[in-house]
């Protein structure tokens, strides 16, 4: 082979090796691997009760965490403590999920007033496997003959949850006049069924139908919940004690356990979706889209099959020293992640 032959083939091969290692995102752009970066204060006042708060202004948003909560850790004998971030994504802002690569750790010196790789202590990441998911879906009649997109869209999501997840249930929680539900099954084929025979009424209990859904996953134990919201309208049939107020503090209630990542989907096509509103629901590290056609939300729930199927729990590791809450000590990990 001559050296020109020789060096095309390199070329090319270089050429594939790039595009293998990309993806593209919805307007058809070539996405890399990216990294993003979370900030963390740690501090452990009596070596056995470590804690963390997040530096969400210097966070990088992509990263999908309730950065108002404060994780508590406990310690690991005979000589570490850790603390489990749990239920993170990453997603873009469009819509675009990460996997998790690898994670950098570093801590701020004041001896050389800059970050240092940190090689003792470090940053852990594992797939969540149990996932409770529940689909709300509206089914009033303004949505008309598209309707039957939506049931279609639904179902595609279910296919790709169960292929995505190794233990998943789903459940469905359907509203307009009335609202109906089917209680988590691992049974696809019944789930999938169910979407399917749902009827069309004439108004929108949306705030009562997700209140129905929030109260599903959290009587329930699994390792990852993870609340769905379909729309296309503004809520007017909820009982008045259904408020948008009342279902963003059930959400963030740290006391009832696991805590449910909320998604929520507005159908822009009408203008009737109450955007602010939808985007506030979007809690727990959930995110928020506005598909402004019905060929847009094929690709929003196409995309949130895998932004909700793919979960991490995070264990940061360190030692037993003590470091007061007064003088925390200042942590960043970068993640390197590429697109799903």
């Amino acid at each position: 082979m001559k050296l020109t032959q020789f060096a095309a083939v390199i070329l090319l091969l270089s050429i594939g090796l790039f595009y293998s290692s990309c993806s593209k995102d919805k307007d058809n752009e070539v996405v890399t691997a990216k990294e993003f970066a979370l900030f963390i204060d740690f501090w452990n006042p009596n070596g056995d009760n470590p804690q963390i708060s997040f530096d969400a202004q210097n966070s990088s948003p992509e990263i999908k965490i309730d950065f108002s909560e404060a994780f508590a850790g406990e310690a690991i004998p005979p000589h570490f403590t850790h603390v489990i971030i749990d239920n993170v994504r990453i997603i873009d802002g469009n819509n675009v999920n990460y996997v998790i690569d690898s994670i950098i750790a570093f801590e701020w010196r004041e001896d050389i007033n800059n970050w240092k790789v940190d090689v003792e202590f470090r940053m852990e990441y594992e797939d969540v496997e149990e996932l409770d998911v529940m689909l709300v879906l509206d089914a009033s009649a303004s949505l008309g003959n598209d309707f039957a997109n939506v049931q279609e869209y639904a179902n595609g999501f279910v296919s790709k949850i169960f292929e995505n997840s190794f233990d998943v249930r789903v459940g469905v929680v359907d509203f307009s006049t009335e609202i109906h539900s089917l209680p988590l099954s691992s049974n696809e084929a019944e789930i999938k069924n169910y979407i399917s025979s749902i009827q069309q009424g004439e108004f929108t209990a949306l705030y009562e139908a997700m209140n129905t859904g929030i109260d599903i996953l959290q009587a329930n134990e699994a390792e990852s919940k993870t609340l769905l919201t379909f729309t296309d309208g503004t809520d007017n049939n909820s009982d008045p004690l259904y408020t948008p107020q009342y279902l963003y503090e059930k959400l963030v209630d740290n006391e009832i356990g696991t805590n449910v990542n909320s998604f929520t989907i507005g159908l822009e096509g009408d203008g009737q979706v109450d955007a602010p509103v939808l985007r506030n629901l979007a809690a727990n590290g959930g995110a928020a889209a506005f598909p402004k056609t019905i060929e847009e939300l094929g690709v929003v729930f196409d995309g949130f099959s895998s932004s909700i199927a793919n979960v991490y729990n995070l264990t940061y590791i360190r030692n037993q020293q003590v470091i007061p809450q007064t003088a925390p000590a200042k942590l960043k990990f970068v993640f390197r992640a590429s697109p799903k």
